[in-house]
């Protein structure tokens, strides 16, 4: 496992560093730069324009340019902003990423956890009149045109109801006199949600080699109870009882775009895990498990839904890969100001380093990915493991 995890690794190197050259160049082939406007300006000197271009290295040759990016990223120098000048691109990174993962992390975890569930058990449960009705409504949402689906859940929930806000991410009145800033509370948000899954996933752990399926729940249904007992206990005491109100505000904004993220994803995982589901059903090895006498709850947890989550697993890396650049028309829909709109904002506007450093951000977040999903593979497959060490 080592030795392949090393020659994965030195393979994505180079993909990585082919990818960047590649970004670079496609970033300079826009006609123009972010600082053409300044030439329709009549105010300014005939040769402002070009010393502009001078000190930001601009107006030397493209291969020159794209030498000189490749050697200060890999020194970690992404350079300055262009449009927010002195900001970095790591800064401005820093500033919007805590909007988006506590944004998507939810929808991510909300949706596989339920879709993987609504699916196996409707691959269990083939050919019932409710299999039917929820496979037809996991299709309509899975197909249904997102940016049409995402307004009329705006037009539905925000303005004809009232009852979600529209339009922000916070309430700007109640932020006026707060001790900090937005992103300290989607920080801490962030990390209590980071240990809120890890509970729950030792407890998956811990519970998964107990054959009592009533101890099974009991110790999920006990994590439960802990995690409420210390979400009690945490946003009530200390520095996180001051940034509650905030939190709730942010919360609350929230709730509008994970709802209408999580309809659409989830559906994807629950057809995905059907159609696996199924075709594992017929294996030998679920009949000879039947004509065991093992319980068809076991069968269906234990030998169906285990093999039948590795392509799922697989979609669900591949769309936490999509976060931050599938993440462009949820924020631009709903005014959440995270990486998405600045991904965007920085195309738009030719802001080149912000841009690449966005890209780059995004690619290395793709190769690692990758990587994890082959590791989870031989964790989950005992037959990869099996192949590997042979």
């Amino acid at each position: 496992m080592a030795e392949y995890i090393i020659r994965r690794t030195f393979q994505m190197t180079i993909v990585f560093f082919l990818f960047l050259v590649f970004s670079y160049l496609l970033f300079n082939a826009i006609p123009g730069n972010a600082f053409s406007s300044l030439l329709l300006n009549p105010n300014l000197p005939p040769d402002a324009y070009q010393r502009v271009l001078e000190i930001y290295g601009l107006d030397k040759p493209l291969l020159e340019r794209t030498q000189m990016y490749i050697v200060n990223f890999f020194k970690g120098d992404f350079g300055y902003s262009y449009k927010y000048f002195p900001k970095t691109p790591i800064e401005l990174i820093a500033e919007r990423l805590p909007r988006t993962l506590m944004l998507f992390s939810i929808v991510n975890i909300v949706a596989f956890y339920t879709g993987f569930f609504i699916g196996k058990v409707l691959a269990w449960r083939r050919g019932s009149k409710a299999e039917t009705w929820i496979t037809v409504t996991s299709v309509f949402s899975y197909t249904v045109f997102y940016p049409w689906f995402a307004l009329m859940m705006l037009w539905v929930f925000g303005y004809k109801l009232g009852w979600l806000p529209i339009g922000k991410f916070l309430y700007p009145e109640k932020w006026y006199d707060a001790p900090f800033d937005s992103d300290v509370v989607f920080t801490s948000m962030i990390k209590f949600t980071v240990v809120v899954s890890l509970i729950q996933f030792a407890a998956y752990l811990a519970s998964r080699g107990i054959e009592s399926l009533s101890l099974r729940r009991n110790i999920r249904f006990g994590s439960l109870i802990a995690i409420f007992i210390g979400s009690y206990f945490y946003w009530n005491n200390g520095e996180a009882l001051i940034q509650k109100p905030y939190a709730s505000d942010i919360a609350y904004h929230m709730i509008l775009p994970v709802m209408v993220v999580t309809v659409v994803a989830f559906a994807g995982t629950a057809l995905l895990t059907r159609t696996t589901m199924m075709e594992v059903l017929k294996e030998d090895y679920i009949l000879t498990a039947r004509a065991k006498g093992i319980s068809q709850k076991r069968i269906r947890d234990r030998h169906a839904a285990r093999t039948a989550l590795l392509p799922v697993v697989t979609s669900f890396i591949f769309t936490i890969v999509t976060i931050i650049d599938g993440s462009v028309l949820t924020e631009q829909i709903f005014s959440w100001p995270g990486m998405g709109q600045l991904l965007l904002q920085s195309v738009l506007e030719e802001d080149i380093p912000v841009a690449m450093a966005t890209f780059s951000f995004v690619g290395v977040f793709a190769l690692i990915a990758h990587l994890l999903a082959d590791v989870s593979y031989s964790y989950l497959d005992p037959r990869i493991r099996i192949k590997s060490q042979g």
